[in-house]
C-alpha cells in the first residue's frame, strides 16, 4: 500500500531527477538505470548508473557492466566500506551510503527503490511504497529443523521401483527396452538399475557383462558415473556418444586425423548428420565421377586413406546439392556453402607443416599452443566427430561389417541409450551393430526434450528399426513424477498443451515465481540479492542459473560473480552438490537441482517456436524444488499470461 512520503525521501527523489535530467540533457539516449552515493577520500560523490559512462564536473553517468565502481552497487549494501581496483596500481576505497534502482519514463524518474521502500511519483507527487527488491523465491521446506532438507530423496537412484518399473529393470537380458516417460519420471533411474540387474545376474552365473552407457552430453555422463557407482557397478563404460565413437573411429580406422575439430559451424553439423547424407554414400562406394577423376590422375599409384572418403563427400559441390536435394528444404545453399568451406579447412596443412622447412625455434608461439589456434585455419589436418558414424556406414556398405585389419567396432552385451531423442540414426545404426549376439539395448527419451539443433527427431518405432531391436523391444511408458513440484510439471505441460480455461491452481505456489524486470541492472540486482539470501537460509541447496545459451551463460556469470561465488558451467563440469553453477540448456539433459533459476525467458530467447518450447521444457523440467523465471524487456509468448512480480 502507498502512503506518504517523509520529506528526505521527496527530497532524494527530486535530486535524484535533477541528476538524470543533467544527463540528459547532454546525452538524450543515455538510460538511467540505478543511484549510488559513496563516501571516498573524505567527499561525497554521487553516481548514476547506467548502460554507457559520461562524467563532467556536475555528475558522473557509469557503465553498469565495466565500470569498476558499478561493482559496488551489485556486491555492497549501504553502511558497507568498499575497495575496488581501478588497474594494476590503483584502487579506491570508501562507504556506501546510498543505493537504489531506477525506473525512468518518457524523461522522468518514476521510481526510486532503496531495497527497504519504493519512492513512486505519482500524479499527484511522490507517494512511497514497499519495495520490489525483495526476494520472491522461498527456501525449501524443512524439515526437523534443518533447513532446506526439502521432501526429495538424496538421490534420484535411491527410489522405491513401482510394479512397472521393476518388471521393466527384470526384463531377460535378451529382450530389448524403450523408456518413455515425461521429465523427471524416473527413465534414467529404471535404465540404470536395470544395467545393474543384469550385472548381478552375469556375474552371478560367472559371466562376464560388457555395459555401455552412451549419453549426450558431459555433465549427464558425470552423473550417470555417481549413480552406477552407487548401484555397485564399476566396470561398464559410461560415455558421450562423440567421445565414444571417435574413440571406436580411431582404433578401427587408424590413419585418421588424430585431433577432433573445434569449430565446426553448426551448419555443418546439421548437414552431416541429415538422414539425406546417407542415400547418397552407395554412390562413395561406387566411387564418383570426382573420385574416378582423382584415379585416373595423380593419385593412380597411391592408396587414399580413409579421411579422404570425407573430401570426396563433403567436398563435392555436385553431390552436396544432391543431399540438398533430398533433404527437400531443410539444407539450404549457405548450409551448403559452410560444409565446403570447413571440407576446405579440414583438409589443408598446418602452418607448421607448411612452415615445416623453417627452424622449430621460429616456430614457437608466445602461449605454447599451435600457430593457426584461434585462426580460421585452427580447424586444419583434424576430423568433425560426425564424421565417425559417417565412416563406419561406408565400412559397412564395402564390406557387410565394422572390422578392417586394424581393429573392430567393440561389442556389448548391453547398450544404454540415454536421452536418445538427441541421437541422429545413422548414429542409432552404429550403436545397434555394436550390440554382442543375444545381448540387449535399452533406449530411454522424451521427444519433448530434443534440443539438440542439429537433428529432428523422427519417431521411436523408426529409432528401434535404426537399432536393429524394432521386434524384440518392449515399450513402458513412465506415469509418476519423482522430480518436479506439480507447479512446476503443470506450467512444463503448457508448453506441449492447450492451456486451461480455468485459473491455474498453483498460480500462488512457492514452488513457481515468475519476475519481469525493468531493466537488466534491476534483473541482475535482484537475482544475486536473492542468491545470497538463499544460500544463507539453504545452504546444503544446489542452483543452477540456466541462461537459453552458452555465451549468454558465460556474460551472466561474469556479472553475477561480481557480487557472490559461482562456478560457470559449459563444459559439463557440474559438481552436484551445493552452491550455485551457471549454465545453458545444452549443458543440462538429464540433470536436476533443488533450485533452478532462468533468467532471460525474454521474446527474443525463447519464442514462439518448437525448438524454444523443447528448450524451456528441458530447462524448466529441472527444477526439483523451485523454479523461478525472469526476463526484462518483452517477455516470451510461452509465459502464462498471469500477472508477473515486479
Amino acid at each position: 500500500m502507498n502512503g506518504k512520503p517523509a520529506k528526505v525521501e521527496v527530497d532524494r527523489g527530486e535530486r535524484i531527477q535533477a541528476l538524470c535530467a543533467a544527463i540528459w540533457e547532454q546525452r538524450a539516449s543515455a538510460r538511467c538505470l540505478g543511484y549510488l552515493r559513496v563516501q571516498t577520500s573524505g567527499r561525497t560523490r554521487e553516481l548514476i548508473l547506467g548502460t554507457q559512462s559520461l562524467v563532467t564536473g556536475g555528475f558522473a553517468l557509469l557503465d553498469w557492466e565495466q565500470a569498476p565502481l558499478a561493482e559496488v552497487f551489485l556486491a555492497d549494501d549501504v553502511g558497507d566500506d568498499y575497495e575496488v581496483e581501478l588497474d594494476s596500481e590503483r584502487s579506491v576505497e570508501g562507504t556506501v551510503l546510498a543505493r537504489a534502482l531506477l525506473r525512468t519514463e518518457d524523461g522522468r524518474v518514476t521510481e526510486v527503490d532503496d531495497g527497504v521502500r519504493c519512492l513512486r511519483r505519482a500524479s499527484t507527487g511522490w507517494v512511497v511504497g514497499p519495495t520490489r527488491q525483495r526476494s520472491p523465491i522461498s527456501p525449501r521446506p524443512t524439515r526437523a529443523g534443518q533447513p532446506g532438507s526439502g521432501t526429495t530423496p538424496s538421490s534420484i537412484i535411491e527410489v522405491e521401483l513401482d510394479a512397472t518399473q521393476r518388471r521393466a529393470v527384470e526384463l531377460g537380458p535378451e529382450r530389448s527396452l524403450l523408456i518413455l516417460g515425461e521429465a523427471g519420471f524416473g527413465k534414467t533411474t529404471v535404465a540404470l538399475h536395470r544395467v545393474a540387474h543384469l550385472h548381478r545376474q552375469a556375474r552371478a552365473a560367472g559371466r562376464s557383462f560388457a555395459a555401455l552407457i552412451l549419453v549426450p552430453t558431459p555433465g549427464l555422463r558425470r552423473l550417470v558415473v555417481s549413480l552406477l557407482d552407487r548401484l555397485g557397478v564399476d566396470d561398464a563404460e559410461v560415455r558421450t556418444f562423440f567421445r565414444w565413437i571417435a574413440e571406436q573411429g580411431r582404433a578401427v580406422f587408424p590413419d585418421l586425423p588424430e585431433r577432433d575439430s573445434q569449430a565446426a559451424p553448426l551448419a555443418v553439423s546439421r548437414v552431416k548428420r541429415h538422414p539425406a547424407v546417407r542415400e547418397v554414400l552407395p554412390e562413395i562406394v561406387r566411387g564418383t565421377a570426382a573420385m574416378r577423376e582423382v584415379e585416373r590422375g595423380y593419385r593412380d599409384h597411391e592408396t587414399i586413406n580413409t579421411a579422404e572418403q570425407l573430401l570426396h563427400l563433403f567436398g563435392d559441390r555436385a553431390l552436396l546439392e544432391r543431399v540438398a536435394e533430398l533433404a527437400g528444404g531443410a539444407i539450404t545453399p549457405r548450409m551448403l556453402r559452410a560444409v565446403l568451406d570447413h571440407t576446405k579447412v579440414l583438409f589443408s596443412p598446418t602452418s607448421e607443416h607448411q612452415l615445416a622447412h623453417v627452424d622449430a625455434d621460429r616456430l614457437r608461439t608466445i602461449d605454447g599452443q599451435s600457430i593457426d589456434a584461434g585462426t580460421p585455419m585452427q580447424d586444419a589436418e583434424t576430423i568433425d566427430v560426425e564424421d565417425f558414424a559417417v565412416l563406419f556406414e561406408l565400412l559397412r556398405l564395402r564390406t557387410g561389417g565394422d572390422v578392417t585389419a586394424a581393429a573392430g567396432l567393440s561389442r556389448y552385451d548391453h547398450i544404454v541409450v540415454d536421452e536418445a531423442q538427441e541421437f541422429a540414426p545413422i548414429e542409432l545404426a552404429v550403436i545397434g551393430r555394436a550390440r554382442a549376439d543375444g545381448g540387449s539395448i535399452t533406449l530411454a527419451g522424451d521427444e519433448h526434450q530434443q534440443v539438440d539443433e542439429t537433428i529432428a527427431f523422427t519417431s521411436w518405432p523408426e529409432m528401434l528399426s535404426e537399432l536393429g531391436v524394432g521386434e524384440d523391444a518392449e515399450q513402458i511408458t513412465l506415469a509418476m513424477s519423482y522430480r518436479c513440484p506439480p507447479a512446476v510439471e503443470a506450467f512444463a505441460r503448457t508448453l506441449f498443451e492447450p492451456r486451461p480455461v480455468d485459473p491455474d491452481p498453483a498460480a500462488d505456489d512457492p514452488a513457481l515465481v515468475f519476475t519481469h524486470a525493468a531493466h537488466e541492472l534491476e534483473l541482475v540486482s535482484l537475482l544475486i540479492r536473492a542468491l545470497v539470501d538463499l544460500r544463507h537460509h539453504d545452504q546444503p541447496a544446489s542452483v543452477a542459473v540456466v541462461c537459453r545459451f552458452a555465451a549468454s551463460a558465460r556474460r551472466m556469470h561474469t556479472l553475477l560473480a561480481k557480487a557472490l561465488s559461482c562456478r560457470l558451467v559449459v563444459d559439463g563440469d557440474f559438481r552436484f552438490g551445493p552452491g550455485i553453477s551457471v549454465t545453458c540448456v545444452d549443458e543440462i539433459k538429464g540433470l536436476e537441482f533443488d533450485y533452478v533459476v532462468l533468467p532471460d525467458v525474454s521474446a527474443s530467447n525463447y519464442p514462439d517456436t518448437p525448438e524454444a518450447r523443447r528448450a524451456l521444457y528441458v530447462a524448466a523440467t529441472r527444477a526439483s524444488a523451485r523454479l523461478w523465471l525472469l526476463h526484462h524487456g518483452r517477455g516470451s509468448r510461452l509465459l502464462p499470461a498471469a500477472p508477473l512480480s515486479p
